[in-house]
């Protein structure tokens, strides 16, 4: 107990201001829970405290004992203490300078599981009677909404019983609160006051407290540490103010005024509440006002100042009319007098009467003139009415459809067949289901089509054949093929001969030689119909497009070969459903075959069987990769569907002793192809990915075929496969491209080798500075830079022994042929980006590596070009897509160690060595994280200035982009400096330097002269101004049309650049 008394006399001795921070209460609290002194014991040490006449002495005191109930562990407090304890606080409440320890402790309190309904009802009757909520400041007001929020979450029971009581009381209380946090709490209290408690005699003071503040006008100020958003409180108001019908006939009427507002946030916060509170308001209630809303709504339509309004106005109509209309209508049932009804089973009815028939009777009037602006909003109000119920939808198609076919059909109003398949097509599109559709949002999609059902089934041969027909004319093609695809789309309508009868004809405009124009139409309309119908796809449009596929490669430029290209095109469009890529798969597969195995010793032939070849690849990969971004499982069964096949197609050829020509050893090809079997082998799991790798390193290292390729294996040529083998043909060395890329998607646990890894990367080391040309070598550095990344933590004698060895012979010995050094230091740089991508340490010291060698005269600039290597992404080589290991913030950690290196190696050298210091940043600018250029700012300023020397066009657009995003981001550091930066950058404009410069640079140094004017101050480069508006006006003449458009733009803000800046 004297320690209890130490730590009691310690807290009364402290400052007011170290309270807060002070160990004291935590001590107590642990000591409770060693049982070295009971509470009852704190509350008898601190005696005379608590009741003391000064306010700080006593505030003091009960400040103590709240921290400490707020610190222990309250699940052990008795149902006596916590009884005890909330008297206590209860009592404290009306005591100013103690009502926020209180309030504090009270909140604690609720958690315990021995606080009941009485002490809940205890609380409450305790925050009315005593706290005047708005003589408080904010921040106390905050800890009482805290604690009657805690009441509402964890001692509801007592609030119901309190009542009226209860709600009176809050009612008082709150009156007037304004600040956006304590009105989150609040409205959430009040929602489910509105929703759970007995509120008929307090309706009026709940609806007073709630509408007073719609609707919301509320900015949050900059940088607000709350994060409460004006969108917060509307979503948290719309709750209440749609929580009980009650509100009903109180609101609607104060709805319409806001309708009427001038404020257009005030009218969407007003349709949005509109559409969750018509169906809780019900339709007795709502329909009062139905009539003066369906006017206002209309207005909004008709007249909407922005398409989001109008759509507001468009969601609120049906919600309106889903309320007055809905397919099942309940029967009201009086009990005990009760103002309330209560819903008995309901009852189908149909038929639509009253404001229904006023709002499509005034929408078909202005339909009698579908070429007029009048007809668009009208078409979109109807469509609106079509969601909101099946029996709206009966009535709105069975009085809209005669009238606009009758239209159709009239030989004297030919000119307005386009706009009347427009209606026509917006009220399909509203039948038909849609990917946003939600329950409540929509009950269109519960409208049955099928036996004879439909509200379309009288139109249905009429339908038909006006799309049908129209798709045949240019002057409603497209509003037709609009309307044939939202006739498909309607569920269960139309029968399989009817939809292909549909796709014939959309067909028939893909292949009309007068319908380029809505050639994308047509295509965009058949893939709807490909993910609905598939079956009918294959069988109606497939084989058209793969008609368009030539046995033979056209000459490039040919009719024939720009019809193959939009063929391909198309099917990659279409062939997305597993079912259709599976044909799409093995019709590109067998064209292909027959492509690269055809042998030419014609040098055109074969160039432009290769192009073809490339653009079936492409095609294959591209949906491929769609496939994979939509989430699609099918892909990974390709594996065995389709790899061994596109890998066979290549390898057999090189089987043979003579080249006779196959298009398949074009080594670009190899790289095609590979690129398909890594998008396929990343979907597959690690079961399938280990069968694979074991029958390429069969194949690969073994020269056995057979795991790999199957049956085509039997009809191996006389050439042994060795492809690992520096004295093996190119072509067959070649093929290294795809065992790079098979190998790049395998998980790190898949082996990518049945031998000894580090035995592997050591002999595939001396294989690379072997390599007869560049694409062997790349798919060398790919496949050992993913190797070393995935299995970092297995090479530690790789890493530590080969590779120093491998540098100090073939990189920095100089000695040795420059190329097989260029090619060293290329291997070196890929293993050094597999480890920096994964933080790993050795990766940097690697890079320090690389720094040394800007000294070198011979590899100075491939080493400051290496950098750029390994910071590069777009390779997509070390992705998650490839299983590589990466480590969050890489980037940040990698350029923070390089920057300052660059920065200080550039002020220590002279000459040539600093030129490549500065191709060094240039190649890095690109991948530099934003917000570090920006701290790094000052010290990299100077170098970029003095890159803009630099020869290379590449280079300088690279600094010339960073630079204007500096302008914009920090304007202020770049006003001492851009006066000399102005004239290196109109070099890369005009002039010479420009037309020996690449389009790229030319873009970004007018990107650069456009950013200025809106954020560099006028005096700044006032002198300069007349000679930039003389330059652009030479830019302007540029032979390329990118250019002159650039150089325009940038001319208009010059000549607006005025002395206010």
């Amino acid at each position: 107990m004297s320690d209890l008394n130490l730590l009691l006399r310690s807290w009364n001795a402290l400052d007011d201001s170290t309270t807060a921070a002070s160990p004291i209460p935590a001590q107590l609290a642990q000591g409770l829970a060693d049982k070295q002194w009971r509470l009852l014991d704190i509350v008898k040490g601190l005696g005379e405290v608590l009741v003391d006449e000064n306010d700080a002495v006593r505030s003091r005191g009960v400040g103590l004992l709240s921290a400490v109930v707020n610190t222990m562990d309250r699940s052990t407090l008795d149902r006596q203490s916590t009884q005890t304890l909330t008297t206590f606080f209860i009592g404290k409440l009306a005591d100013g300078t103690s009502m926020l320890p209180c309030i504090s402790a009270l909140t604690a309190l609720t958690e315990s599981p021995m606080f009941g309904v009485g002490e809940g009802m205890q609380v409450a009757r305790g925050i009315f009677a005593s706290v005047k909520l708005q003589s408080h400041p904010q921040a106390a007001r905050f800890t009482v909404y805290t604690l009657l929020d805690s009441l509402m979450s964890r001692s509801r029971p007592a609030l119901k019983r309190l009542g009226r009581e209860f709600i009176s009381g809050y009612c008082e209380m709150v009156e007037g609160e304004k600040d956006p946090r304590n009105l989150m709490l609040s409205f959430s209290i009040v929602r489910v006051v509105l929703l759970e408690f007995e509120i008929a005699d307090n309706v009026d003071d709940l609806f007073d407290i709630t509408f007073c503040y719609f609707p919301i006008t509320f900015t949050p100020p900059p940088d607000d540490p709350y994060g409460i958003t004006s969108d917060d409180l509307v979503v948290a108001l719309r709750h209440c103010l749609c929580a009980t019908p009650r509100f009903g006939k109180l609101a609607l009427p104060l709805f319409l005024d806001k309708m009427q507002a001038a404020s257009e946030k005030a009218k969407r916060q007003t349709l949005q509440a509109l559409t969750v509170c018509f169906p809780v308001y019900g339709a007795a209630v709502s329909g009062e006002w139905a009539g003066r809303f369906s006017e206002a709504l209309s207005i909004e339509v008709f007249h909407a100042t922005d398409d989001d309004t109008a759509e507001l106005a468009l969601t609120t109509f049906k919600s309106l009319f889903s309320t007055l209309y809905p397919d099942n209508s309940p029967v009201a049932v009086k009990e005990h007098g009760a103002e309330d009804e209560e819903m008995a089973a309901p009852e189908a009815v149909s038929g639509v009467e009253g404001v229904g028939v006023k709002v499509v009777a005034n929408s078909l009037e202005e339909l009698r003139e579908p070429d007029k602006s009048n007809a668009k909003p009208a078409t979109r109000i109807l469509a609106a009415l079509i969601t909101s119920s099946n029996r709206v939808a009966h009535y709105v198609l069975s009085r809209a459809l005669p009238q606009l076919i009758a239209f159709y059909k009239d030989p004297d109003e030919v000119s307005l067949r386009a706009p009347v398949l427009t209606s026509i097509s917006t009220l399909l599109a509203a039948l038909a289901p849609t990917t946003t559709e939600t329950p409540s949002s929509a009950t269109s999609s519960t409208l049955s089509h099928t036996d004879g059902a439909s509200p379309l089934e009288p139109f249905r041969d009429d339908l038909l054949s006006t799309f049908t027909s129209g798709s045949r004319s240019p002057a409603s093609r497209s509003a037709a093929l609009d309307g044939l695809v939202n006739l498909v789309r309607v569920t269960g309508f139309l029968s399989p001969p009817e939809v292909s009868y549909c796709v014939s004809a959309i067909n028939d405009v893909l292949g009309a030689p007068d319908s380029e124009d809505q050639y994308d139409e047509a295509l965009d309309g058949l893939v709807t119909i490909s993910e609905l119908h598939p079956r009918i796809i294959e069988a109606e449009t497939l084989p058209i497009l793969f008609k368009a596929l030539p046995d033979e490669a056209p000459l490039p430029g040919s009719l024939r070969s720009e019809s193959y290209r939009r063929a391909l095109g198309a099917l990659a469009a279409l062939c997305v459903h597993p079912d259709l890529f599976e044909i799409l798969s093995l019709r590109l597969v067998a064209r292909l075959d027959g492509v690269v195995s055809a042998p030419t010793q014609d040098k055109e032939k074969k160039e432009h069987a290769s192009l073809y070849a490339h653009h079936l690849l492409a095609t294959l990969r591209a949906v491929l990769k769609f496939k994979v971004g939509k989430g699609h499982g099918d892909v990974g069964k390709y594996i065995e569907k389709m790899v061994p096949k596109l890998l066979g197609m290549f390898v057999l050829p090189t089987l043979k002793s003579m080249d006779e020509g196959e298009v398949a050893r074009d080594p670009r090809l190899l790289v095609d192809a590979g690129r398909v079997v890594t998008v396929v082998v990343q979907r597959c799991d690690v079961d399938r990915q280990s069968q694979l790798s074991d029958a390429m390193n069969a194949a690969f290292h073994g020269g056995n075929l057979v795991l790999l390729l199957g049956e085509q294996a039997k009809v191996a040529g006389e050439v042994p496969f060795q492809p690992l083998s520096s004295a093996s043909s190119t072509a067959q060395q070649d093929t290294i491209a795809l065992f790079s890329a098979t190998l790049l998607a395998m998980r790190p646990t898949v082996s990518v080798t049945t031998e000894d890894l580090t035995t592997f990367l050591r002999d595939f080391l001396a294989r690379l500075l072997q390599c007869e040309n560049e694409t062997q070598l790349v798919a060398g550095l790919h496949l050992i830079g993913s190797s070393v990344n995935k299995r970092a933590q297995d090479l530690a004698d790789f890493l530590t022994n080969d590779l120093p060895t491998f540098w100090d012979s073939n990189v920095a010995d100089v000695t040795k042929p420059e190329a097989t050094r260029k090619a060293a230091l290329r291997v070196w740089s890929w293993i050094a980006k597999g480890l920096v991508v994964r933080s790993d340490q050795r990766g940097y010291d690697m890079v320090v590596k690389i720094l040394e060698l800007f000294h070198d005269a011979a590899l100075g600039h491939d080493a400051a070009t290496a950098l750029g290597v390994i910071a590069e992404e777009g390779d997509r080589v070390l992705s998650k897509e490839n299983f590589a290991v990466i480590r969050l913030l890489y980037k940040q950690r990698f350029f923070t160690f390089l920057l300052p290196k660059l920065v200080s190696g550039h002020k220590e050298s002279t000459g040539a060595d600093q030129a490549v210091f500065l191709i060094a940043l240039s190649c890095l600018l690109h991948h530099i994280p934003r917000q570090l250029t920006l701290t790094e700012l000052p010290k990299l300023l100077p170098l970029l200035i003095t890159s803009l020397d630099l020869p290379d066009p590449a280079l300088r657009a690279n600094v010339i982009e960073t630079l204007g995003l500096l302008a914009k981001e920090v304007p202020g550091e770049m006003e001492n400096s851009v006066t000399n930066i102005v004239p290196k950058v109109l070099r890369g404009v005009v002039g010479d330097e420009a037309k020996k410069g690449s389009v790229k640079l030319r873009l970004a140094s007018l990107g650069f002269l456009g950013v200025l004017p809106a954020h560099i101050p006028y005096s700044v480069l006032h002198p300069q101004k007349a000679s930039i508006l003389r330059d652009l006006g030479k830019a302007v003449d540029d032979p390329r049309r990118d250019v002159r458009r650039a150089a325009v733009d940038t001319r208009s803000k010059w000549f607006l650049y005025g002395g206010s800046g």
